[in-house]
């Protein structure tokens, strides 16, 4: 398997008062309505991902089964280095993602701009000006909405766009040297954003008319990866702790269920011996996670579904090396990984974007350069 050196560390990475106005928009519009790959009307589903370039990165669609039989979706112009940084999944045909236009300058502190394409009608919809690069956008649950955060010096705030009308808001404004972070919209319909501070990393949610109130302290340390569960009950995420003599990032799962009492869930005891986590992500049902952990010597280490209910299934490994999950497709068939031919964060090797079938097969995703992972698309 080709693979590249984990050194080139792309721009794109996350690791990661009510203002109502009209936001300037760009249409591309492409002639009609285009028909949906074969294969999504076969039932199955598409990986959507961009190749990065130096000056233009190029959105493609690929089926789980047949990566190399791609179609170029559109090519996206920024600022020499700087790729587009994708909301983590897609809301139905809608792709979102942040980029430096072409004219900007090339400094990861430069206004980005917001964009939305439609992947079965090629139309783009430029959103807003003002966005942070290095933070991701996110849907809310019904794909109507879309946050992006938007820095002023020592200001930092959380916007809500309304795709359909064109319209945004601030949905949470602070004072912070620090950093806010957009997770989503919970099961009751509240933002949920992690704050940094001196403190480590804290989960808030913010009501509509403004009204924001503490969750829960994630991390004395930054906790990162978050990613809520399908029905907003429950958050998955990374936070840092000390074992077996050093620093490593851990999987742990908050339920939601109750707001005024949220909970850790204790992982199964396969996952809890010591050693890196990587991802996690959810399985497209809710029923769990899947983490990838760090390889042992030169043995290799597959990801691991951990199920909420407490059981564990392992994917199909590779030779060597260690899985980063990026993202389930419908169904659960198809899982998106980042594959390191090393052991851990410190000695990770060359690496490539794979597909993970769960009947044991692994695809990798060829390109010249570097694969930046947007989501799946399954025509529904």
């Amino acid at each position: 398997m080709r693979g590249r050196p984990w050194s080139r560390v792309l721009p794109v990475a996350a690791v990661l008062l009510v203002v109502v106005s009209a936001v300037t928009i760009r249409l591309l519009p492409t002639g009609g309505e285009v028909s949906p790959p074969a294969s999504v009307a076969d039932g199955t589903p598409m990986l959507v991902f961009a190749e990065f370039g130096l000056k233009a990165d190029h959105i493609y669609l690929a089926p789980a089964d047949a990566p190399d039989e791609r179609t170029l979706v559109d090519t996206v112009e920024h600022a020499d280095g700087w790729g587009i940084n994708p909301a983590t999944a897609l809301a139905g045909p809608l792709v979102a993602y942040t980029v430096i236009p072409p004219t900007g300058p090339p400094e990861r502190n430069s206004p980005a701009e917001v964009w939305v394409m439609n992947l079965e009608t090629r139309n783009k919809t430029r959103l807003a000006r003002d966005a942070d690069l290095l933070v991701p956008p996110v849907f809310t649950p019904d794909g109507q909405g879309l946050l992006y955060r938007r820095s002023d010096g020592t200001q930092q705030e959380i916007v809500q766009i309304e795709v359909a009308a064109l319209t945004r808001r601030a949905v949470h404004t602070e004072q912070t040297t620090f950093g806010m972070f957009p997770i989503g919209v919970d099961a009751t319909g509240a933002l949920l954003f992690a704050r940094l501070s001196d403190g480590g990393t804290d989960l808030y949610r913010a009501h509509e008319g403004g009204e924001t109130a503490f969750v829960y302290h994630l991390s004395d340390d930054i906790a990162r990866d978050w990613r809520l569960s399908p029905d907003g009950r429950a958050l998955s995420y990374l936070t840092a702790e000390f074992v077996n003599e050093r620093v490593a990032y851990r999987a742990r799962v908050l339920s939601l269920a109750d707001m005024d009492s949220p909970t850790e869930a204790p992982l199964p005891a396969t996952m809890d011996e010591g050693g890196e986590h990587y991802g996690p992500v959810w399985a497209p049902d809710g029923s769990g996670i899947t983490v990838g952990q760090e390889a042992l010597v030169q043995a290799s280490e597959p990801a691991v579904t951990l199920g909420l209910d407490g059981s564990t299934s392992a994917l199909a490994p590779a030779e060597r090396g260690f899985d980063v999950p990026l993202g389930w497709a419908v169904g659960g068939r198809y899982l998106a990984v980042r594959w390191f031919s090393g052991t851990n964060s410190q000695n990770p090797g060359l690496d490539a974007t794979v597909i993970v079938d769960r009947k044991g097969a692994r695809l990798p995703v060829e390109v010249d350069t570097e694969v930046i992972f947007i989501g799946w698309y399954s025509g529904v």
